[in-house]
């Protein structure tokens, strides 16, 4: 059986989750026919993929060096080694992408971008595969920057990344966070008994809606283990948890230990599980160290701690605020299922991306962002308490997010493949 499509791209859960989203989509409508993943062995998404109901290839390979903040004069002769080596392990990926194509005779290409979609994308070109090229950051990455040449067409998740023939599609994300953002957007709305509303079943309607997702809510604070009747903080560094930002959110919660009123949700990295439970536990913090309990300590801010949450779109649910990065797949998710947010974007970040993604969110006034050599503990605590304390700003923000379209990206960039493949000689 031949394949609908090989979809290539990973090294972070930025490119690996969105390939993986459209890999959903177009199985389900192409039922009879076979969708593959393509990524790198070094990459997550061997984690990401581990489940998922594809094909998976992964190939060797490894980032394009950086001449960029090469201070020392060992890290400049490195250079050239390091480029050979990039140059070896791309000629393999290449050979192996290749002999993919020509044995599974695939209809389309799509590509996400990072080191591992270079050569799936360069052995497609050559063998007339269409090609399309998909960016899901706000600033186009150098592999897709040279990519998009040799494209059919190029999927953006976001206007504006350079990148020429452009379509907006939207972030591809999972139908979970969509739901959640049709919840919050009902909640935000809140109807109430005592508001003007339509008589009748327009009135009837709305108050069920307004119930079911309240009860939604309800059901993912549970889920996660917080008690009702408090904020909620949810606190992420990304897939792979990010340090600096874990012990920033575990001071300044530290200075909160007598807030009964606050519940913050840290998701660490597995990584750094152990790591910052003992650290937890060192500023006295009522969590249990290394695992999913918390504390429900009368009188006493609720903390719960755990490495990895599967269930993101619960967490947003259960969320009024969040803290996080401001990688790709946060900023969609976040647009997605309207939750206001405290960005603090990676430092050296390629082409400063993150800070282009936290851009887009700052402008509509849903989020506000923050530069990591900026922050103290002190600054940060200000700049949360003016939000946490402050229901109507956090409406307000949550308010400020677009209406949401139910099809979005996942299914706009399906139809986009859809087109592209109708286009071809190879059309199944």
């Amino acid at each position: 059986m031949r394949y609908y499509a090989l979809i290539a791209g990973g090294g972070t859960a930025g490119h690996a989750l969105p390939a993986l989203r459209l890999a959903e989509e177009l199985g389900r409508r192409k039922s009879t026919m076979k969708i593959g993943l393509i990524g790198g062995r070094r990459g997550l998404e061997r984690k990401v993929w581990s489940s998922a109901a594809f094909d998976t290839y992964y190939l060797p390979g490894r980032g394009i060096p950086r001449v960029a903040g090469r201070s020392s004069l060992a890290s400049v002769i490195k250079y050239p080694l390091e480029m050979a080596y990039f140059g070896i392990d791309l000629l393999a990926a290449l050979l192996q992408s290749i002999k993919l194509m020509v044995v599974n005779r695939p209809y389309a290409v799509v590509v996400f971008g990072g080191y591992s979609a270079i050569a799936p994308a360069l052995a497609g070109v050559s063998l007339r595969v269409p090609l399309v090229v998909v960016n899901v950051d706000a600033i186009a990455g150098r592999s897709n920057r040279v990519l998009s040449y040799f494209a059919r067409a190029v999927a953006v998740a976001w206007p504006g990344t350079g990148l020429a023939r452009e379509q907006v599609t939207g972030m591809p994300v999972s139908s979970g966070i969509i739901e959640a953002g049709i919840a919050r957007r009902t909640i935000i709305g809140r109807p109430s008994e005592e508001d003007y509303l339509p008589i009748g079943e327009d009135r009837q309607g709305m108050m069920k809606n307004l119930k079911e997702a309240e009860k939604l809510r309800h059901s993912a604070r549970g889920a996660l283990g917080i008690p009702e009747g408090r904020t909620v903080v949810i606190a992420v560094g990304g897939s792979l948890g990010a340090r600096r930002l874990n012990e920033l959110v575990m001071e300044v919660s530290s200075t909160w230990t007598d807030r009964d009123d606050l519940a913050v949700y840290h998701i660490v990295g597995e990584r750094f599980l152990q790591e910052a439970a003992g650290y937890a536990e060192r500023l006295g913090l009522p969590c249990s160290a290394g695992s999913r309990a918390g504390s429900e300590d009368g009188g006493r801010i609720y903390y719960r701690q755990v490495g990895y949450e599967p269930r993101m779109d619960r967490a947003y649910l259960a969320a009024d605020f969040v803290i996080c990065r401001a990688g790709a797949v946060t900023v969609g998710e976040l647009s997605v299922a309207a939750v206001p947010a405290l960005l603090i974007p990676l430092p050296g970040a390629p082409s400063r991306h993150q800070e282009a993604n936290a851009a887009i969110l700052t402008s509509m006034g849903a989020a506000i962002m923050l530069e990591e050599k900026d922050i103290t503990v002190a600054r940060l605590g200000e700049v949360l308490k003016d939000i946490v304390d402050n229901r109507s700003r956090l409406e307000k923000m949550s308010a400020a997010y677009p209406d949401l379209d139910n099809s979005y990206g996942t299914s706009n960039l399906a139809d986009l493949v859809e087109r592209c493949t109708e286009k071809s000689d190879r059309h199944p």
